[in-house]
């Protein structure tokens, strides 16, 4: 009993992460090249690319693919391909991530017991949506998107200044907000079946802002939101296989790297929010990611 107690643990430590990272490495370096058509330098690089943006994401709780996109483009996978490769790459991240903001008891259950039925139609919508939108009145989608988000950061700047310890003593259940949050969750979630776009950029600012969450407790929620909607956009995708409505994205071996990379990464950032400096400055740090999100959306 008492080393079962112990196992149990061991994930809290982040030597057990760093270990475990060691081992997978160790044990795969064989196939590499191989079994496995990713050269080791290439691995390497990849995996520590998926460590710092693993980090980056649970730290602030925004998309990561504003970050991978771009790295999986220069890898020679197609944009198209590019999309998927990164869903299921945050599905790894936000998973291990999510799971220690849950343990920890940093997500609140009923606002997310709340919102994930709305943000699974969202998706669901927003998934089916794109077999029959035009590809030309994609942009405008998401100009519409990058609008809301850009009202939502302005809203956030406005708050800098604002202590978090106030937020801490308003309960989100008082906020008259609460009961009409329905329509932003299933709206941003639609543009993730659509788009593949992260739904936390509309839902962190807002729980932040109108449910008067701190910062640390809005991120950690809205990441384990985000993970259960890609958990079951992961499951859509499936059905669309199975179904011949499309096929698998090629260069699936990146995920051998990318992985891996965003579970240690995840990691790191959850416990960067232990640290009064860093948990201090996250809403800075979102708000700047969020700004470049959007520019590179644009871009």
């Amino acid at each position: 009993m008492k080393i079962g107690a112990y196992l149990l643990r061991l994930p809290r430590f982040m030597l057990f992460w760093l270990a475990l990272d060691g081992v997978y490495i160790a044990v795969l370096s064989p196939y590499l090249g191989g079994r496995i058509p990713l050269g080791f330098t290439e691995f390497i690089l990849v995996h520590l690319l998926g460590v710092v943006v693993g980090t980056m994401v649970m730290f602030t709780g925004l998309g990561a693919g504003m970050l991978w996109i771009p790295v999986l483009t220069v890898l020679h996978i197609r944009p198209s391909e590019a999309v998927s490769i990164s869903i299921f790459t945050q599905i790894a991240g936000k998973g291990a991530g999510s799971l220690s903001y849950l343990i920890s008891g940093k997500v609140d259950l009923k606002i997310a017991a709340r919102f994930i039925p709305m943000a699974l139609i969202g998706v669901t919508i927003g998934y089916i949506a794109g077999y029959f939108i035009p590809q030309e009145y994609e942009r405008v989608l998401l100009y519409i998107f990058l609008l809301v988000a850009g009202y939502l950061l302005m809203q956030m700047i406005q708050s800098l200044n604002e202590p978090e310890e106030k937020k801490s003593l308003r309960s989100p259940e008082q906020s008259p907000f609460l009961t009409k949050s329905w329509p932003l969750v299933a709206a941003s979630s639609f543009f993730t079946g659509l788009l593949s776009i992260g739904n936390t950029d509309w839902i962190i600012p807002h729980m932040e802002q109108k449910l008067n969450l701190p910062t640390w407790k809005a991120v950690a929620t809205g990441l384990f939101i985000m993970f259960i909607t890609i958990l079951f956009y992961l499951l859509l995708v499936c059905i669309s296989v199975w179904l011949d409505y499309r096929a698998w994205p090629q260069g699936t071996s990146l995920l051998f790297a990318t992985c891996s990379g965003v579970v240690l990464g995840g990691q790191i950032g959850v416990r960067l929010t232990r640290f009064p400096w860093f948990r201090k400055h996250q809403k800075h740090a979102f708000i700047l990611l969020l700004a470049a999100s959007m520019i590179h959306l644009l871009w």
